[in-house]
């Protein structure tokens, strides 16, 4: 912040006739306990962004529009289940269960809140949940410029325009060139320009332009193929989005009990349920994942397809349900148990700066060890 001139990582500012800019800023990154790249707002900051939504009112005509980092959970944004969900890194404060529903809860109560635009995820928007609509808010997802930051090869950005009566959400596709030939001067040409969306601040409804569905069909597959060689498991679709359980979706179990997937219908099955402590489970795309209890948003991956793979999932119990895994042919059996913590969703990723830290002293440890063993074996001279 020194290197801004800033005293604090958030800010507001006032742009036109009662429209307020508003953003947010992690304040860790190093010392976050698992992914570094959680984005974590903290108590101060997000006590602030409550007091500045309640100054600016809807029934003063207020129009607020927030940007942050990642989403916020319960945004229904397309969140990468074998990247940003095994890391523990999807959403705003996504390891810290007493604050990451604070954004959304504010949405809820803040029909002012117009916009919320985010990225981290490096993502395009083609993919139809790269925009949703959560009560009066429109979310956002902001895609990449740079060609080496790109997962699925699009370079874009996002432009914003408005009115007192509407919103204009734009995309620039950078990858596609307009007047680009042999010979013409550079400057003569430009970057495709798209219309995605219009929102009507006066009715709340939007418009969505439905063209974009072609660009997710001509997406590079090679270089989405290269991309997830190397994910800890692969999904059938590599920019798989993590499945959001709806209440009314049919997928349901009321009354959990028995065999509820087997390796048959694994990679098919689409199902969901409460445990009896309120934690929320479900298998989906060969997974146990676990999904937050109040926004029914994806935390984390609880068995991930390699060790699921030609198991059975059982619900036994009656009073408090326990998650088994069976093996059909060895009948050998594996409890899924809750973390200290109460969840489910395992922690693969553990700091980066930790793992350092203790790399570094595994390697100290090695040389001091090297260098007592070849005292040892020094030889002593004839002379």
């Amino acid at each position: 912040m020194k290197c801004f001139g800033k005293t604090q990582p958030y800010f507001s500012k006032q742009i036109g006739s009662r429209t307020l800019l508003v953003g947010l800023s992690t304040v860790r990154f190093r010392d976050s306990p698992h992914s570094s790249h959680e984005c974590h707002v903290d108590q101060e900051q997000l006590e602030w962004f409550e007091q500045i939504v309640a100054n600016h009112s809807d029934q003063d005509g207020w129009k607020i529009f927030v940007f942050t980092h990642a989403p916020i959970m319960g945004s229904n944004l397309r969140v990468l289940q074998n990247v940003h969900l095994v890391n523990g890194c999807a959403w705003m404060n996504h390891c810290c269960p007493t604050t990451r529903s604070r954004f959304i809860d504010t949405v809820k109560i803040s029909p002012q809140i117009k916009l919320w635009c985010s990225g981290h995820f490096h993502l395009s928007h083609d993919f139809p949940d790269s925009l949703s609509r959560v009560h009066q808010c429109t979310f956002v997802q902001v895609g990449v410029v740079g060609s080496k930051s790109t997962r699925d090869h699009t370079r874009q950005t996002r432009i914003i325009q408005g009115n007192d009566r509407e919103i204009y959400i734009y995309t620039v596709n950078h990858h596609n060139i307009i007047n680009a030939a042999v010979g013409v001067d550079e400057c003569k040409c430009r970057a495709e320009l798209r219309l995605d969306a219009k929102i009507d601040l006066q009715s709340g409804q939007m418009w969505r332009n439905n063209t974009t569905d072609k660009y997710v069909n001509n997406i590079d597959k090679e270089t989405i193929s290269k991309m997830t060689t190397a994910a800890t498991t692969t999904p059938s679709d590599p920019w798989f989005g993590a499945y959001i359980p709806q209440e009314e979706d049919g997928c349901y179990l009321e009354s959990p009990s028995g065999k509820i997937a087997s390796g048959k219908d694994m990679d098919e099955k689409v199902c969901w349920w409460h445990m009896h402590d309120g934690k929320v489970l479900g298998v989906h795309d060969g997974q146990i994942v676990e999904y937050d209890a109040s926004t029914l948003s994806p935390l984390g991956i609880v068995v991930n397809r390699k060790e699921l793979k030609d198991r059975e999932v059982l619900i036994v119990g009656d009073d408090s349900k326990v998650v088994v895994l069976v093996d059909p042919e060895t009948d050998e059996m594996e409890v899924v148990h809750p973390n200290d913590d109460g969840s489910y969703w395992r922690k693969y990723q553990r700091n980066k700066r930790i793992r350092q830290e203790e790399k570094a002293r595994e390697m100290a440890a090695k040389l001091w060890l090297e260098r007592k063993r070849a005292d040892v074996v020094q030889p002593v001279s004839d002379e």
